[in-house]
């Protein structure tokens, strides 16, 4: 903490300058810029430009919103780098109509009155129209300068947002536009605080509101109004369009890649983005906050950002061109209460893969050699008669055979990776299929079974019967956490060999006959392994590069892709495996608050405490000591517990000289 603030001190932050930049009432008459179209097949009314300087047909601008009526079918202009939405506005005549077609489409996408309609603005559009005039709102924005969301609210009493709160809204952007469709409207800005605004505005208006987008967020209130800007009648009702744009910031880990860095230059000469035309404004102070407004507030300078910086690490965030920002509490407050987002979430780690199509099967030969292909490969008919469809990537390589950073031309075969198996689970959060049944206690399944039975029949024909090798990527279920181990038959040599390549913290001898994935496919010749990586909802990133690294040196000995190198000891995985020969879970034989003390990986000794199970009240009623020593495979991480419910999965570690069983399986 700073040492001039008293121990126990509360903070808020305070700001000599303004939020809000500009807020001015766009009237049609005024200030709308209106030229017919050479064409002759209509008008536009452009309401406003950001630059305002700029000549959109010249000009790179930022974002752009005009107002056109069109009488005929015609074509748009295109605008490349550039995302295009138009809002219809609703006509006396109920029989109009006006429908987009792209890029030469059979089909045309009708759009609806003020439901927003969005297209690449790089695409060759074409608009039909039906009972003209049509009036639409058309705004257009720069993609990698920024985002833009649309609200469409008809208004009766004040807007409720997201939250529930009746009459507010959060302006988070560097701009929100507040087009009045019909009606008369009241909105209120900044309502609590001393720079409060109140604008009254009728029909075809626009509400132009720049603001500090690093500064704290502006509240905003819209009310159905009278001509006078009276609020309160139950007759008064409202339409408003919404638009709240905000400026995409490019962190500094971003800048090294050549392109981006260029683009930026450019677009810093240029000037088209807020941040890069405005001055720097006047630093925030952190002040002792003070309930009683009678007292004076004491203000505590902050110290000056540049030396700030030079003591606190601030990765991938251009703090020098930020304003009034939280990031100034750096140096004040305690450090560990301030985020600095890791390396890797500043980088854009995006995958380039052609859209999928889809297929009834998957059939290898059926994609290209040399290329990443993705598809959707149909299941089982779900209530609606609609396909349960089923993501695939297929990299294939130069010759027949047995994803991220697979380069295919240096693929030998053919690897296959499936994201999510239990689309309907997943869907809806949970590890059942749609009948309420575990797939992975159901394989292989059965063509004319229940529906988790059809389901894994399904699978095992369609995708799993193409496979030469299967690694089944798994984690904890719910309300339980795992070690990263892999459930293998360690007396099948090849099974053995996946195991020991995925370099795990504990290997567990599995024979199969369970109804799991790895049993069917193993029983058809398919050698395989289950692969936990450690716990539900959850990226334990360590956990993902070591079962990648795994993966790859799998790739690497089936001589499909070579392993260039090793990463280093840290990436590399766990310096040792445990190997057990049986593994089994311990179970409560009661009911309550279930406490559990050892962690996943870690050794215990028979008669060792392992955890003890309370009433509502904090007294105890049960206590569970190890059965016999072990390692830990996994626990439960629910304190609610029942009678029968999991408490710990205990591994036996092999002993010297043991002989590993035939028929080694576990109390699922």
């Amino acid at each position: 903490m700073n040492p001039e603030l008293p121990e126990g001190s509360m903070l808020e932050e305070y700001s000599p300058e303004p939020t809000l930049l500009t807020v001015s009432c766009l009237d049609p008459s005024q200030d709308y810029r209106t030229q017919s179209w050479k064409n002759g097949l209509g008008e536009t009314s452009e309401i406003s430009i950001y630059p305002p300087e700029k000549n959109f047909k010249t000009d790179t601008f930022f974002w752009r919103l005009s107002v056109h009526t069109i009488d005929a079918n015609c074509n748009f202009s295109i605008f490349p780098g550039y995302d295009c939405t138009t809002v219809v506005l609703p006509n006396k005549n109920s029989n109009a109509k006006f429908l987009l077609n792209h890029m030469g489409e059979e089909v045309a996408a009708k759009v609806k009155p003020l439901f927003p309609y969005r297209w690449n603005g790089a695409w060759a559009t074409s608009c039909q129209v039906s009972n003209p005039p049509i009036t639409n709102l058309q705004f257009m924005i720069k993609r990698d300068l920024g985002t833009a969301q649309f609200y469409v609210d008809t208004i009766g009493e004040p807007v409720p947002n997201e939250g529930g709160e009746i009459g507010k809204k959060l302006l988070l952007g560097s701009f929100a536009l507040i087009y009045v469709v019909h009606g008369y409207v009241r909105i209120t800005i900044d309502e609590n605080h001393s720079q409060r605004r109140r604008e009254i505005l009728s029909p075809g208006q626009t509400l132009y509101i720049e603001r500090d987008e690093d500064a704290s967020p502006t509240s905003m209130t819209i009310q159905a109004a009278d001509a006078t800007g009276a609020v309160g009648g139950h007759e008064l009702e409202a339409t408003v369009i919404a638009i709240e744009i905000s400026e995409t910031k490019r962190g500094a880990a971003l800048m090294e890649d050549e392109n981006i860095t260029k683009a930026v230059q450019a677009e810093k000469a240029d000037k088209t983005a807020p941040s890069q035309r405005r001055e720097p404004r006047r630093r925030g102070s952190l002040v002792l906050y003070n309930d009683k407004e009678s007292e004076q507030i004491t203000t505590v300078p902050l110290t000056d950002l540049a030396a700030s910086l030079a003591t606190t690490e601030l990765s991938g965030v251009d703090e020098g061109t930020r304003r009034d920002s939280i990031a100034m509490l750096r140096g004040t407050v305690d450090k560990s209460q301030m985020y600095t987002p890791p390396l890797f979430a500043l980088a854009r780690q995006d995958t380039d893969v052609p859209p999928p199509v889809v297929r009834d099967r998957l059939v290898v030969e059926d994609f290209p050699i040399h290329t990443i292909s993705t598809a959707w490969i149909k299941m089982v008919k779900q209530g609606l008669n609609e396909w349960v469809r089923l993501p695939a990537i297929i990299c294939r390589g130069a010759e027949d055979g047995v994803v991220s950073e697979i380069d295919v031309k240096k693929l030998q075969g053919t690897v296959v990776a499936v994201p999510c198996v239990n689309m309907v689970g997943y869907l809806q959060f949970k590890r059942e299929f749609a009948d309420g049944r575990d797939l992975n206690r159901n394989f292989p399944g059965k063509e004319d079974g229940f529906a988790s039975q059809v389901y894994c029949y399904q699978l095992m024909n369609k995708v799993i019967s193409q496979f030469n090798y299967l690694v089944d990527l798994h984690t904890a279920s719910f309300g339980r956490i795992n070690s990263y181990y892999v459930r293998a038959d360690m007396n099948d040599k090849a099974s053995s060999t996946l195991a020991r390549l995925q370099q795990p913290q504990i290997v567990l001898h599995n024979s199969g006959q369970d109804g799991t994935l790895r049993s069917a496919a193993s029983a058809r010749g398919i050698k395989s392994i289950t692969v936990e990586i450690g716990n539900p909802q959850l990226f334990q990133n360590q956990y993902v590069q070591w079962a990648y690294l795994g993966v790859m040196r799998i790739l690497d000995n089936l001589e499909m892709y070579p392993l260039s190198r090793e990463p280093d000891q840290t990436l590399r995985g766990p310096p040792s495996t445990v190997l057990c020969s049986r593994g089994f879970w311990i179970y409560t034989r009661t009911g309550g608050v279930l406490e559990v003390y050892p962690g996943v990986n870690t050794i215990i000794r028979k008669g060792d405490v392992i955890a003890r199970i309370k009433n509502i009240f904090g007294n105890v009623v049960d206590e569970y000591m190890a059965p016999c020593g072990g390692i830990v495979i996994g626990r439960s991480s629910n304190p609610v517990a029942m009678s029968g419910d999991r408490i710990l999965h205990l591994g036996v570690i092999k002993r010297k000289g043991e002989t590993l069983s035939k028929e080694a399986k576990e109390n699922y």
